[in-house]
């Protein structure tokens, strides 16, 4: 090599070398995640108070003290395959992440070859020729600008919003096995007041006939008590359908087929309730455990990443090559000196023209980042949403517990006395279907209001993010 071209590659080097001293810092913003204004306290003025305690909201599902949905929920842990799409996008996650990390090393690549030659000399006589040829190749694109460790970036944030996104559904899928048990007990419940109802329609029709017979009546009694018995009647297959279904997806969400599905859920027909409240804490508390929204957060900051590797592009792209061979006639000969080439070389490749596609794509990418932010924000407020809610309910279902106690107590007493009235002849048959269908709307709205109840704590529950603490099983998403 002359002493030029030593000179040349010396100061080429040494430029290069200055520019990585100088790229310490990428290009694009330094993400932080954004400041969010919260209300100090829930405006429900009823909401339960105290701190919240992690190891309680990590499986509140037990508090209600119910076998049967332990087990449910347990079971739909681990077999439910929203649980194991999940996994695997973790999983997906964290090898772009390798993949990325990867791109900011040096790629090395190893060849061999050996290859024959003809050669006709001018005798006419032919000379075979074998070559035999390895060498190493290897390349490195500098990250002067930062391109690739804001990819690193981008990837790292993704693992994190996949796991956010895995806790949100195990949240979610908890949440759900419960409030399907919670309406399968309902159903159940009232397809039981229900059946009891027809019992004693039954007994009453039976009551009129007599009368009838007897003529301390008329044929419209009769048509009116079969009219009454047989609406009550109809109740009971949309019940059983509804009971059905209900199971049905018990054994969906818990991937159990129909025999196993009632095997775990037994004859029991109780509302599962629980006598603890839910100490919500205050508004931030909920910001920072819900999966959805530290989900949310991460999709901000890869965008944010993002923002760094288009902007980037716009700048000058360093790469060095270098190459490293032996090449002779025999095998023996690719250890001697002279068979040796080396080959080092660095280039520089810019943008010049390219009709602002470059600077349009940082366009996009900061308007994508403006999205990704309102997308937080939403799913903040609709979080703040869904706590006020569930404590609304809660406390409306609470309030109304007495009065329907109330109201069948007395509705029984009603029906009681207007068929005893009837059957001595001092009350129309009138009064006695309109104590007993107020019965049966009596009965079921304090079901009814039982599961809503429950159903607003379970909703509670899922909107403070309960359960946020499920782990990734071991060998899962690493």
């Amino acid at each position: 090599m002359s002493s030029v071209l030593r000179q040349a590659c010396r100061h080429t080097f040494s430029g290069i070398w200055l520019l990585l001293m100088l790229g310490g810092c990428a290009v694009g913003p330094e993400y932080s995640p954004p400041g969010t204004d919260l209300p100090a306290s829930w405006s429900e003025s009823q909401q339960p108070s105290g701190e919240m305690q992690r190891e309680m909201l990590a499986d509140w599902w037990r508090l209600f003290e119910d076998p049967v949905l332990d087990k449910l929920i347990d079971t739909a842990i681990v077999t439910n395959p929203d649980r194991d799409l999940a996994l695997a996008r973790i999983r997906e996650a964290r090898e772009r992440f390798r993949i990325s990390r990867a791109t900011m090393l040096p790629n090395l690549s190893g060849s061999g070859t050996t290859s024959v030659l003809e050669s006709t000399g001018p005798t006419g006589d032919t000379d075979w020729l074998e070559l035999y040829d390895v060498a190493l190749d290897a390349s490195w694109e500098l990250d002067i600008f930062g391109g690739s460790r804001r990819s690193v970036e981008a990837a790292g944030a993704t693992i994190e919003a996949r796991h956010a996104d895995y806790v949100d559904v195990m949240t979610s899928l908890v949440a759900e096995v419960a409030l399907t048990y919670v309406n399968l007990r309902t159903l159940e419940a009232r397809l039981e007041i229900t059946q009891s109802n027809v019992a004693v329609q039954e007994q009453t029709f039976a009551l009129v006939q007599w009368r009838t017979e007897a003529g301390l009546t008329t044929a419209l009694d009769v048509a009116q008590a079969a009219a009454n018995l047989a609406t009550t009647r109809a109740q009971v297959p949309l019940l059983e359908r509804d009971v059905a279904q209900s199971r049905n997806k018990l054994g969906f969400l818990t991937g159990e087929a129909s025999a196993d599905i009632d095997s775990i859920l037994g004859m029991a027909t109780t509302i599962p309730v629980t006598r603890e409240s839910v100490a919500i804490g205050v508004p931030s508390d909920t910001v920072r455990q819900r999966g959805d929204i530290r989900s949310a957060e991460r999709n901000l900051a890869v965008q944010s990443a993002r923002i760094g590797i288009a902007t980037a592009n716009l700048y000058p792209s360093f790469r060095l090559v270098g190459f490293i061979g032996r090449s002779a006639s025999d095998l023996s000969g690719l250890f001697e000196d002279n068979a040796q080439a080396t080959n080092l070389a660095a280039s520089v490749s810019a943008p010049l023209f390219n009709a602002g596609q470059l600077r349009a794509n940082v366009a996009v990418e900061d308007a994508l980042y403006a999205q990704a932010l309102a997308t937080l924000e939403k799913t903040i407020l609709n979080a703040l949403r869904e706590v006020e809610d569930a404590l609304a309910a809660q406390t409306a279902a609470h309030e109304r517990t007495g009065y329907l106690r109330l109201a069948v107590q007395e509705a029984e007493r009603a029906n009681l006395l207007a068929s005893q009235e009837y059957e001595a002849g001092l009350t129309e048959f009138d009064r006695v279907l309109d104590t007993q269908r107020t019965l049966l709307t009596a009965q079921e709205q304090l079901v009814l209001n039982q599961s809503a109840e429950s159903t607003a704590t379970i909703q509670l529950y899922k909107a403070v993010g309960g359960g946020w603490d499920a782990s990734i099983p071991t060998g899962q998403g690493t």
